[in-house]
């Protein structure tokens, strides 16, 4: 009876995360609790995705989507989250219309056969499922190897991102005046005359 009681005792410590299964459609809970202890790590958060409403970027937090009508966060997916689906080190993109985070290992040679992307995760709805294809197109922003010496973007300085989203009359970037992630900050500016828009991420 003694074995029995620690076998079922070490199945419950050690058995049942390695073998949760992947439910189709489930909603991913947002929960923004840590974020307060956290650091931003060697790298700044990097962007994924924007538009005139929402921004999409991946960091030490995994990925979250930042609404900025709304100046919140409306989703996250964190690493803790993730692992549970096979994932152990996350490779996310988006789709070029904003609407989805196809999300995979970052950890695949590149000669392996397996899909890059194994789940997709709806913005919309906060679903994620399992994908059996591959994305056609993925959104692209722009690399700054070097903040702080480009003429076009002349707002950004260093404690900043290396890539930015144009849009049609403006720019969106991330920065951070510490690093504690508490601290970052989207910043939407405009190319010419025009005030700058500045969104505390985890307000």
């Amino acid at each position: 009876m003694k074995f029995l009681y620690l076998a079922i005792l070490l199945l419950l410590l050690f058995g049942c995360s390695s073998n949760i299964e992947v439910k189709e459609g489930e909603e991913l809970a947002l929960d923004l609790s840590d974020i307060e202890q956290m650091n931003i790590g060697a790298e700044m958060p990097r962007l994924l995705y924007a538009d005139n409403t929402i921004v999409v970027m991946q960091g030490t937090f995994g990925v979250v989507v930042f609404n900025m009508k709304d100046s919140g966060v409306t989703n996250r997916i964190s690493y803790e989250q993730i692992r549970s689906y096979g994932i152990t080190m996350m490779l996310a993109a988006v789709s070029p219309d904003g609407t989805t985070i196809f999300i995979g290992n970052d950890n695949l040679p590149m000669s392996s056969n397996e899909f890059i992307y194994t789940h997709q995760y709806n913005i919309r709805t906060g679903l994620i499922q399992e994908t059996t294809q591959q994305p056609p197109n993925l959104f692209r922003p722009k690399t700054i190897e070097q903040p702080g010496y480009h003429e076009q973007y002349d707002d950004i300085e260093y404690g900043t991102s290396h890539n930015v989203v144009e849009l049609d009359h403006s720019f969106i970037y991330l920065r951070s005046s510490s690093w504690e992630m508490k601290d970052l900050q989207i910043v939407n500016c405009p190319f010419e005359d025009g005030e700058r828009k500045v969104f505390d991420v985890f307000e």
